[in-house]
This record gives C-alpha cells, sequence and structure tokens, in this order.
C-alpha cells in the first residue's frame, strides 16, 4: 500500500509500509528537537501518527 500523508508543516510524506510508518512515528513521538516550523520532531510524529491510525482503521474495516 502507498499512500501519502502531510506533517505538521503541510509537507507530503509518502507512505509505503503503513506498520513501519506507525512503528517510527512511536518511536519518535517524544521528540523534544525542534523543527524550523517551532513544534518539535515529537509533536510531528504524533500529528503523522494520528493519520496513519486512522488509515489503518478504515484498511481494517474495508477487508
Amino acid at each position: 500500500m502507498k499512500t501519502n500523508i502531510k506533517d505538521l508543516e503541510g509537507k507530503p510524506v509518502t507512505v509505503t509500509d503503513l506498520d513501519k510508518a506507525i512503528e517510527q512515528c512511536r518511536d519518535c513521538i517524544d521528540s523534544p528537537y525542534k523543527m524550523p516550523s517551532g513544534h518539535t520532531i515529537g509533536e510531528n510524529y504524533a500529528y503523522m501518527l494520528k493519520q496513519l491510525l486512522e488509515l489503518q482503521a478504515k484498511d481494517t474495516t474495508s477487508e
């Protein structure tokens, strides 16, 4: 499955492996480092994780 989500800055992020993307977001969600936008990397991953979990739920219900 290949799909696109967006990060907090509105940039597209291509996802080719939903499970690995969810795992990466969960691993990085506590990062305190700042992005140029002023948000933390953790906030960015939390934002993307929400989108990924919605995709996962949608994928599960369509099976």
